[in-house]
């Protein structure tokens, strides 16, 4: 089933990343973070953020955060944004 999803992934032009699951950041400045391809909420704090991707944790560290929105695929965090750390 692996070799067949990424052969359609490849044909579709999707990145393999994202084919395979694993969890899309994008941080931009040090205001925001998105993330893509999550499971759940872990833990939420106003100076610490654990998300579970689907295949690896991702820690978010600052001041004042907090959870702007959130789907079942994806979720914005804000606040000042000091670190994000991926355990694998």
């Amino acid at each position: 089933m692996g070799k067949m999803m990424e052969q359609a992934g490849s044909m579709l032009h999707i990145p393999k990343d994202v084919a395979a699951g694993e969890p899309v950041i994008t941080i931009t400045g040090r205001r925001n973070v998105y993330i893509e391809n999550y499971k759940r909420i872990v833990s939420f704090m106003d100076d610490e953020i654990k998300i579970q991707g689907k295949t690896c944790r991702i820690t978010v560290q600052g001041k004042r955060l907090a959870i702007e929105y959130y789907t079942g695929d994806d979720i914005l965090i804000s606040g000042l944004i000091h670190s994000v750390a991926t355990e694998c």
